[in-house]
């Protein structure tokens, strides 16, 4: 299917779980707020919806062909 992922920078509280479970793909920015990295090779779609279930913030957003994917 293939995941499109995006994190709100503004809901994020830099637990880092993303990144220690897809580290390379997501990545703290220079404010210490997750991000995707644009050249970081994506985990499979139900890595990353267990990825995005397991943020305590709910930052991490998953979609499907701009539609957006239940968490």
């Amino acid at each position: 299917m293939g995941y499109e992922v995006s994190v709100d920078g503004d809901e994020c509280v830099s637990a880092g779980k993303c990144i220690a479970s897809a580290p390379g793909f997501f990545v703290f920015d220079d404010d210490e707020i997750a991000a995707v990295h644009p050249a970081g090779t994506p985990p499979d779609d139900q890595t990353l919806l267990r990825i995005a279930r397991s943020c305590p913030s709910g930052a991490i957003r998953l979609s499907s062909n701009g539609a957006p994917v239940d968490i």
